[in-house]
């Protein structure tokens, strides 16, 4: 498994693209882009973004995007908003697309659906996402999100069992912390459909911390998606208020690759 990391570890201080170089300088070779508006998932700025990661020689593996902006209208309950919203998504699989991404981490729903789409209605757009994204030859990587529906176990479970298309999934430790879930819980569910991994440390205090800085066990998570046939990156994913240097991004980076089994 290599270790890399989300540009939204820079979120708001530095523009997605000098993010990008600072990592790189770093020694961070795989990313997770978080485009952090709209202007920055146009294709324009996907070619100019695909130029800088090729020449910093860094391989992006997914994407991530302002979540609450959008994605809850993909299910509103009014039909024209809902497609005005979903040529935004189309969008944003293209500039996925152009970047070679592999994932796109999704959060979804925030809250339960207008009591006018039905969960067969919610299932559907699902669909056609998952669709889309393939056609740009990404995946739909359902993220756990503890203030959104994604969050609650139950929701994801009758989601994959609905979903006819292959719809994946990201883990994000953090979140499963915050929903007073273990990412065990997720992981059952996930099994083999496991497409993305947000990585990050907490302790009785905190549930945010650098890999390395709080108490998680991150060997037995590494044997565990082993075991389920995850081939993918381990994505640090933290706020910026959970470190100070880029020093401490480094050493957690290495912290990291000494557990790998």
């Amino acid at each position: 498994m290599e270790i890399g990391i989300s540009t939204a570890i820079f979120y708001p201080e530095l523009l997605t693209e000098d993010a990008v170089k600072k990592l790189a300088d770093k020694g961070f070779r795989v990313l997770e882009i978080f485009a952090n508006s709209f202007f920055e998932f146009s294709e324009d700025y996907g070619h100019e973004l695909k130029a800088l990661a090729q020449k910093e020689n860094v391989r992006i593996n997914s994407v991530h995007t302002v979540s609450s902006a959008f994605e809850p209208y993909l299910f509103d309950a009014y039909e024209r908003r809902r497609e005005d919203f979903f040529r935004i998504f189309q969008d944003f699989v293209r500039f996925g697309e152009i970047l070679g991404a592999k994932a796109y981490t999704f959060h979804g729903l925030i809250r339960k659906p207008h009591r006018n789409m039905s969960f067969s209605e919610v299932v559907y757009i699902y669909e056609r996402m998952v669709y889309e994204a393939g056609v740009r030859g990404m995946a739909l990587a359902q993220e756990n999100v503890s203030w959104c529906l994604s969050g609650d176990l139950e929701y994801l479970k009758r989601l994959k069992d609905a979903v006819k298309e292959p719809l994946k999934f990201t883990l994000d430790v953090k979140q499963a912390v915050k929903a007073g879930k273990s990412p065990y819980d997720y992981l059952d569910i996930y099994g083999e459909d496991l497409m993305n991994l947000h990585l990050n440390d907490h302790d009785a205090v905190s549930t945010c911390l650098l890999p390395g800085k709080g108490n998680f066990d991150f060997g037995k998570l590494f044997h565990k998606v082993e075991s389920l046939g995850y081939k993918g990156p381990g994505i640090i994913e933290v706020y910026k208020e959970n470190y100070e240097s880029l020093a401490e991004l480094i050493e957690s980076r290495k912290y990291l690759e000494r557990i790998i089994p």
